[in-house]
C-alpha cells in the first residue's frame, strides 16, 4: 500500500494505513491523543510527587549526614578501627561482686559466694577468634577502585551503633524501599495494640493466658540475654539446678519517667524446670511481674542494642564493594540504614505514641536515649562459661555450633569481604535476627507486660510499642534478606550446615539488620 501525503510517499503497510485512518477520521487522533493523556498524566504525577519526596530527603541527609558523618576509610571514624575489646570475666565479675555488697539482699546468694575464676582461653575460642578477626585490612576509596587501609592497631574507644556515612542516592534507596515498609510495620501494630487496650479494659477481650514463670525461663535462657548467665549451683545444692543471671549497672526508667542505674538486677532461673525462681533488684525482692518487665526492657534497651552497634564493624557500603561483592554492598546500605532509623529516628514517634494513649503523658525520650546509649557504652561482656548452658538451651547449642561453623567459612570468603571483621558480621547477621525471632516468639503477647505496674509500669508501656511495631519481620520488602535462597557461597554454605544442626532456626538468619 502507497500513500502520498503532503508530497511524501509512505510505503510501508502498517503505516500507510494508521496515518490514512487518521486522516480519513480527525476523530481517531482526538481520541488517541485522550488515551495517551490518560496514562501519561498520572505518570507525570507520579514522578513530580517523588521528586518533591527526593527534595525532601534530600533536606534530611543533608542535616543528618552531609559534612556530619565520615566515611569508614576515614582514619576519624570509629569503625575505621578495630571494634573495642569484651570487657574481661574479671572485670565483670569484680563489678557484679562489687556491687552486691552494697545490698544485704544478696548477702546470702549462693551464687555469688561461691563464683569461682573461669578458663577464658580455651583453645578453641582462641582459633575461632583467630578466624573471625582476620579481615582484610582495606576498604575501597569512594570513587576509585583502590583500596584504603583499616587500622590494625588502634581500638575504638566504644561501640557506636549510628556513626557511619550513608551517601545521599543510599539514602534515598533506603526511604524509599525500606522505611515505608518499616513505618507500617509499626503503624499497624500500634494501631491494633491500642484497640485490644481499648477491648480489654471493657471486658470484649481477654490476654492471653500465659505461664509466667516459664516465659521468664525463656527471655533469660533463648535469647541473647544468655550472656549474662555467671553461675549454677553445684550439684546436690538444696536449692536445686539454678542458674544465676546477673545484671550489674542496669539501667531502667522509673515511675517518673527518669533515667536511673540499679547496681544489681539479678535472675534466678530452674535449669530442670527452665521457670522462674527469683530475683532481686538492689533491696527489693520482686515478683514475676516485675522481672518480666525488667527483662524485656534491657532486651529492647540496653542489651539488643549491643549487636546493632557491633555490626557496624560488619559491613562496608563504599561504593566499589558494589562490583565485588553486590551482594555484601546491597546489606551494608540496609544495616547502616537501619542502624539510623532505630537509634535517631525512633524516639521521634513518641509523642504520637502519647497521643494515642499507648505512653504515659510527659514520657521523656532523653530516659529513653540515656538506657540505649548506657547499653552502648557498657560494651559486651564476655561470657566464656556460656557453654554450661549448651545442655539446656536451645538458642545458646546452636550459637555455639554455628559461631564454629560461620568461623571456617568466613576464612574462606574473607577475600571478598573487603573491611569486615567476622566476629561483628556474625553479630550483625546471625545473633541479630535469631534475637528479634525469638523475641517474637517467647512474648507472644505484649499484654503479658503490666502497664499499671507503680514502679516499673513506664517501662512496661514502651515495651508493649517495641513488640508490635519493631520486633517481627519487616513487610513488603523487594530484595532477599535471608542466608537460606541469598545464591551468595558464604550465605549459603553456613545455612547448609547450620539447617542440619535447627532448621528452624536457621532459616531466619537475616544477612543484615533489617528490623
Amino acid at each position: 500500500m502507497v500513500i502520498q501525503l503532503d508530497g511524501r510517499i509512505f510505503r510501508n503497510g502498517i503505516l500507510a494505513s494508521a496515518l490514512f485512518a487518521a486522516v480519513k477520521s480527525p476523530t481517531s487522533v482526538y481520541e488517541l491523543t485522550n488515551k495517551s493523556l490518560f496514562l501519561i498524566t498520572p505518570l507525570m504525577a507520579v514522578g513530580i510527587i517523588y521528586i518533591l519526596f527526593a527534595c525532601y530527603i534530600f533536606t534530611i541527609w543533608e542535616e543528618k549526614f552531609s559534612g556530619k558523618r565520615l566515611s569508614r576509610y576515614s582514619e576519624q571514624s570509629p569503625s575505621n578501627k578495630q571494634p573495642p575489646d569484651v570487657k574481661s570475666w574479671k572485670q565483670n565479675k569484680e563489678r557484679t561482686l562489687h556491687n552486691s555488697k552494697m545490698h544485704e539482699n544478696f548477702d546470702t546468694c549462693e551464687l555469688l559466694n561461691d563464683l569461682a575464676d573461669l578458663e577464658v582461653t580455651k583453645k578453641e575460642n582462641q582459633l575461632i577468634r583467630k578466624r573471625m578477626n582476620e579481615r582484610s585490612p582495606l576498604i575501597p576509596i569512594p570513587g576509585k577502585k583502590t583500596l584504603a587501609p583499616l587500622s590494625e592497631t588502634g581500638k575504638a574507644k566504644d561501640l557506636d551503633m549510628d556513626h557511619v556515612h550513608i551517601q545521599f542516592f543510599q539514602f534515598l534507596w533506603g526511604c524509599t524501599f525500606i522505611g515505608p515498609c518499616s513505618y507500617l510495620l509499626w503503624k499497624k501494630g500500634v494501631t491494633w495494640l491500642s484497640i485490644r487496650q481499648f477491648l480489654v479494659k471493657r471486658g470484649i477481650l481477654k490476654v492471653k493466658p500465659f505461664d509466667i514463670d516459664e516465659v521468664i525461663g525463656k527471655l533469660c535462657l533463648e535469647q541473647t540475654q544468655a550472656i549474662h548467665y555467671y553461675a549454677k549451683t553445684k550439684d546436690g545444692s538444696k536449692l536445686g539446678n539454678i542458674a544465676g543471671f546477673f545484671f550489674a549497672d542496669f539501667p531502667y526508667i522509673d515511675k517518673n519517667c527518669e533515667y536511673k542505674v540499679a547496681d544489681l538486677f539479678s535472675v534466678d532461673i530452674n535449669l530442670d524446670t527452665k521457670k522462674f525462681v527469683k530475683a532481686k533488684f538492689d533491696d527489693v525482692h520482686l515478683t514475676a511481674s516485675e522481672t518480666l518487665i525488667l527483662l524485656w526492657f534491657n532486651t529492647i534497651a540496653a542489651q539488643h542494642v549491643k549487636l546493632h552497634a557491633l555490626a557496624n564493624w560488619g559491613f562496608n557500603s563504599d561504593t566499589a564493594v558494589k562490583e565485588t561483592n553486590p551482594f555484601l554492598y546491597r546489606n551494608s546500605i540496609v544495616t547502616s540504614i537501619y542502624n539510623y532509623f532505630g537509634y535517631s529516628c525512633f524516639s521521634t514517634y513518641m509523642e504520637e505514641w502519647e497521643r494515642q494513649g499507648l505512653l504515659a503523658v510527659g514520657f521523656d525520650p532523653n530516659a529513653w536515649t540515656q538506657c540505649i546509649d548506657h547499653g552502648i557504652k557498657a560494651h559486651i561482656w564476655q561470657h566464656s562459661n556460656i557453654d554450661e548452658l549448651v545442655k539446656y538451651s536451645r538458642f545458646v547449642r546452636f550459637i555455639v555450633q554455628v559461631r564454629a561453623i560461620f568461623s571456617a567459612e568466613f576464612g574462606k570468603h574473607k577475600d571478598v569481604f573487603p573491611g569486615v571483621q567476622g566476629e561483628a558480621m556474625f553479630v550483625g547477621t546471625v545473633l541479630h535476627s535469631l534475637d528479634h525471632t525469638l523475641m517474637n516468639w517467647n512474648l507472644e503477647d505484649p499484654l503479658w507486660l503490666d502497664v499499671d505496674d507503680p514502679r516499673f509500669g513506664r517501662m512496661a508501656q514502651i515495651g508493649r510499642i517495641v513488640k508490635v511495631g519493631f520486633v517481627q519481620d519487616v513487610p513488603l520488602l523487594y530484595f532477599h534478606k535471608r542466608f537460606k535462597g541469598s545464591g551468595h557461597p558464604f550465605y549459603e554454605a553456613v545455612y547448609k550446615k547450620a539447617a542440619k544442626i535447627n532448621k528452624e532456626l536457621a532459616d531466619n538468619m537475616d544477612t543484615c539488620i533489617i528490623k
